[in-house]
This record gives C-alpha cells, sequence and structure tokens, in this order.
C-alpha cells in the first residue's frame, strides 16, 4: 500500500517532471568509482556492491537470493569484482560471510512491503578495499542532499560502470525505510549505491531495491541507509552494520596501486566547455561541482 501512495503521490507533479539526468560511462578504475564493483553469484547472475570498508561491502538482500534453488546463495558461490570493465578482472575477492536484513523475505519477486529490508552487508575474505578504496555512508549532521547520482552495471552495458546523475529524490515512505528517486533504474544496479557528492567525495544515501514505471514516470527505491543502523528495526544486522564500518570516512586508494586515486576520465568528460582554460588541479571536490553545474545546466 506504501508503494501505491506513493506513485499516486507523484502522478500530481506536472507533465515532464522527470529529472534531466544524465548517464555517462566512467572508468572503474579510478577513485572513486573503483570502491563499486559487480557482485557475482554462482556465474549466473550479478548485482552491483559497494565498499565500505577494507573488507566489506552493502547490496541488496535480493541479490543474494537464488530464486532458481529458492534459498540463500551459498558464500562459496559469491564473488566480488572491483575495478570491473571491458570483461577484465583486475581486482577481486571472495565472500567470507554475509547478513541480509532482520525479517527479509524474498519470493519469486521482491515484495514492495519488503523493499525496506532489502539490504545486506558482505564481508570479504580479503580487504579488497586497501587497493579499491571506499565509500563513505550516510550525510555529515546538516549537509543538504541536493540532487543525487546512481552507479551499477547495467543490465544492457554489463561490462561497463554507468553513472547517472541529476536525479531528484521525490518521495520518501511514511517509515522512513525507502526514498524514491526519479532517474530509471535498471536489471544489474540492484544493490549499487545513490551517491551524494561532497568535496570529499561521494556518500551512500541508499542503496537501489527495486524499480517502477507509471504514467511515463520511472522511479528508483533506494533503501536508505540511516535504517541499516537502527537496532529496533534490524537487531541483528544493524549491529553488523555498525561493525563493519557505516559512518566512517571514505578510504582512497593508495598512489601506486591499480587504482587511479582521481577520476580523471570522468572529470575530463564533465569539464569540456566549463572548464576552458581553467588551471584547477583535479580533485573531489572539483567533481563534486561540476556534477552539480552539469545536473542544473540540463541536457
Amino acid at each position: 500500500m506504501r508503494l501505491i501512495a506513493i506513485v499516486l503521490f507523484l502522478l500530481w507533479l506536472p507533465a515532464g517532471a522527470q529529472a534531466d539526468a544524465r548517464r555517462i560511462k566512467v572508468d572503474a578504475l579510478e577513485y572513486p568509482w573503483s570502491a563499486v564493483g559487480r557482485l557475482n553469484a554462482g556465474g549466473r547472475s550479478y548485482c552491483t556492491a559497494v565498499l565500505i570498508s577494507e573488507r566489506h561491502l552493502l547490496t541488496a538482500a535480493h541479490c543474494l537470493w537464488n530464486r532458481i534453488q529458492g534459498a540463500w546463495w551459498p558464500v562459496e558461490s559469491l564473488h566480488f569484482v572491483a575495478g570491473y570493465q571491458g570483461g577484465e578482472a583486475p581486482l577481486h575477492a571472495l565472500v567470507k560471510s554475509y547478513a541480509v536484513a532482520d525479517g527479509v523475505v524474498i519470493g519469486p519477486r521482491l515484495s514492495p512491503e519488503m523493499a525496506g529490508a532489502d539490504w545486506a552487508v558482505v564481508e570479504l575474505a580479503e580487504p579488497l578495499g586497501r587497493q579499491a578504496g571506499w565509500m563513505a555512508v550516510g550525510l555529515p549532521a546538516g549537509t543538504p542532499r541536493g540532487v543525487v547520482g546512481a552507479l551499477g552495471y547495467r543490465a544492457e552495458s554489463p561490462h561497463a560502470m554507468s553513472l547517472e546523475y541529476g536525479c531528484r529524490v521525490l518521495a520518501h515512505e511514511s517509515d522512513s525505510r525507502v526514498f524514491w528517486h526519479d532517474c530509471p533504474g535498471a536489471r544489474g544496479e540492484s544493490g549499487g549505491p545513490v551517491l551524494a557528492f561532497l568535496p570529499d567525495g561521494p556518500h551512500v544515501l541508499g542503496i537501489t531495491s527495486m524499480i517502477t514505471a507509471m504514467e511515463g514516470l520511472h522511479l528508483t527505491g533506494a533503501v536508505d541507509v540511516r535504517v541499516m543502523t537502527d537496532a529496533l528495526m534490524f537487531p541483528k544486522a544493524a549491529r553488523i552494520a555498525a561493525a563493519a564500518g557505516i559512518g566512517r570516512s571514505p578510504g582512497r586508494p593508495p598512489s601506486t596501486g591499480q587504482v587511479s586515486p582521481l577520476p580523471a576520465a570522468t572529470l575530463a568528460e564533465l569539464a569540456g566547455a566549463q572548464m576552458a582554460g581553467s588551471q584547477e588541479a583535479p580533485s573531489l571536490a572539483l567533481l563534486a561541482r561540476l556534477l552539480a553545474r552539469s545536473a542544473d545546466s540540463g541536457p
């Protein structure tokens, strides 16, 4: 019922209210994009996941469910690849363990009622974040959310990471577990991060869970990371999430490794005429400004 109410509310938006979002391919071996990767399951399916510490990922719980067997995937069937692009997997690790949100039930399809519990913490067997880096989770107190972006491996381009930016958060469910933004999601992006771009880098606001469309308006639902440490909602999983790294500062990769510590290719693509003649050094703060400026300028 909550999903129906939200969609009906959104239908009151004026025609043409879909976000003027933009989508670009990003270099997955440049930080911060290197902190996101493909979580492969049994050689049959994949989702997106994001590093939040040296060893821990956030993803969607339904990504860990084997629909054919009607059971959770065993850890030995799960493999995470960071920096994945073009079929190359330079940074990868097996999964040691995972914990799904308390009370989540996955059937043949994820029901709207379950979307708020559609999240999981995954522990890797190796500290992959030392090479790939990791992202901060949540916003500092008093920081405005602004427009957001979504990152992942869309089904139509499963070997390339896509960033969609300029998305607007349009609605929040009454229990605050799920928010909806107006960038059209796609299969494969499940489990990927919804991001706010701050001067110290992207911060994870939510984990992509489900998509819907009605009357031409495409919506993507994400689990709000703020509920992931709520011990009343999720007594077991919240404890694991807090220990895993929710609330920590972001982690940058070393300057001498396989991953570039700055997104030079993305900055060059976004800058274009905006930065003609500028001598400003590449930085994550510049990335945040260029994304905001590009979103404001429209297509």
